[in-house]
Formats: C-alpha cells, structure tokens, sequence
C-alpha cells in the first residue's frame, strides 16, 4: 500500500521541472506503464523464512519530469541521454516478523526501513540494460548496504506479448539493533538460555559468556535468474508476471537471517495500463 501512497503524492505534486527523454526501457525491461494487483509468493523475510502467498500491488509509473515509480522504488533520472540513465534512488525495505521466520522465534520483529542512493544504467544495445544500483539505509537498519548488478534484455515475441530476461548479483551487508526497532537480539540472549549473539557491541559479561549460536550480521551474495512476461489484452489491460529463482552464496550457518540457500519469487496479476 505505500507504493500507491506515493503516486497519490507524486499526483498532488505541483513542481515545474525540464523534460526528460523516456527511458529505453522501464525498471521491468518493458515499456509498458500500469497499476494493477495480482498474487504474490515468496519467503516471509528479505532472506529466507517461510513461504508465504499474498495479494500486492504491482505499478509501473514514470512522468515526463523523469520521476518514476517501481513498486516499493522511487527515482529520478537526471540523465539527458537515452544510452544512459542515472540518478537518486529511494527504496523500501521490508521488514521480517518474528513469527513468520523461525530463526527469529523470540529475537522481536525486525521493523522495515528505508534506503537511500542512486542508480547508473547504460544500453549497449536498445533491448539491453545494464544497471547498478548502491543504496545505504536508514532507521532500523541504518548500518546496512546493498549493491545490486544487473544485466535485463526484453524481446517482444509477438504483437501482444513481451518478455524480459534478467541475471543479477546482489551484495547486501546488513546489522539491525534495537535502535527503532523491537528486535533485540542482546536482551534476548540475556533471557534465553542457550541463545547469543556475536558482533554485539558492547556486551557484558553475561552475553560473552553464552556459547554464539547467531550472528546479527548478515554479509550476502546471492546470484539470480528472472523472467518477467507482459500479456496485452487490450490497449488498457494487461496480465503481468515473473518469476525470480535466486542462490545464495557464502552464506554463515549461524546468521538470524539466512534461511534458504535457494528460494524462488512468483507474481501474477492484473493491471491497467497508462
């Protein structure tokens, strides 16, 4: 919901700026532009946790400003050129619930947070994007990073049907502490037998002398193969779907917050296109 939240702000924004040229291709490799809902399936938490199924929206929006809209990303291409694309970037980053992830049974729910960086795209071919994205977080997760690189080529295969091939790596060093959040992971240690944390900062002697069964600390690669598909069913509607397969690499046992080496994203849905 607080990605149609944001269109209804960008909508009431009054702000005069320069045209920008229409990217080549928008954040789904597509150049279709929609707001729609659909039937989401993916683990609970960012990095592992149980598979859930849910309904989400699903938008796709850019303005003549530059200003564009990818579910939970917002940005803003400063770029003049229609080979290279590059910019602010402001995402959200979900949180985790306690009892939606069984490595968190008793640590507290794990608040969402935003992120803050930019994005430098460039085309060495009209249905080719390379991108990369650095953003750097805030609140709960205010000592975390994440890099993302991806190469996304889309293909339309027919007068109402385009696909969008893409291979990632993503590099993500994640901490969270108590600061604007319920998780705790010291003060549990201390209540809770058989638990600790390491990487804590200070500890008293009570945390140090626990065995270290969990790291708070979550250094993560993981590669990833996605395919998205755009169905045109008319000029104003339009099914859309992808499916994401992602591996984690190097992953530590003990981290809170790896809990698949393998885990696999599904969407569909609906959508009415601008």
């Amino acid at each position: 919901m607080k990605s149609i939240s944001l269109i209804l702000l960008l909508g009431s924004t009054q702000i005069a700026f320069a045209q920008t040229p229409a990217a080549s291709m928008l954040p789904d490799g597509s150049t279709d532009t929609y707001l729609g809902l659909g039937v989401l399936s993916e683990p609970s938490c960012e990095l592992g946790g149980e598979q859930k199924t849910r309904i989400m929206p699903n938008v796709q929006m850019q303005w003549s400003n530059g200003v564009f809209l990818r579910n939970t990303n917002l940005g803003m291409h400063f770029s003049k050129s229609s080979e290279m694309e590059y910019g602010p970037l402001l995402a959200y980053q979900r949180g985790c619930s306690s009892s939606a992830a069984r490595k968190l049974a008793g640590f507290g729910d794990i608040d969402g947070s935003f992120q803050l960086g930019g994005f430098f795209n460039v085309y060495p071919r009209a249905n080719l994007r390379l991108s990369s994205k650095l953003l750097f977080g805030t609140g709960a997760g205010k000592n975390t990073n994440y890099l993302n690189l991806e190469a996304r080529s889309y293909h339309k295969l027919a007068s109402h049907h385009g696909m969008a091939l893409s291979a990632g790596f993503t590099w993500s060093k994640r901490f969270y502490d108590a600061s604007g959040s319920s998780f705790d992971p010291e003060t549990t240690a201390l209540s809770n037998p058989g638990f600790a944390v390491t990487n804590c900062s200070p500890c008293d002697g009570a945390s140090k002398a626990l065995k270290p069964v969990v790291n708070t600390n979550a250094d993560v690669r993981n590669v990833y193969l996605g395919l998205n598909w755009n169905w045109e069913f008319s000029s104003s509607w339009l099914l859309t779907s992808h499916i994401t397969a992602s591996h984690q690499l190097n992953t530590d046992k003990d981290s809170l917050w790896l809990g698949k080496r393998d885990y696999v994203t599904v969407y569909s849905g609906l959508a009415y296109r601008f």
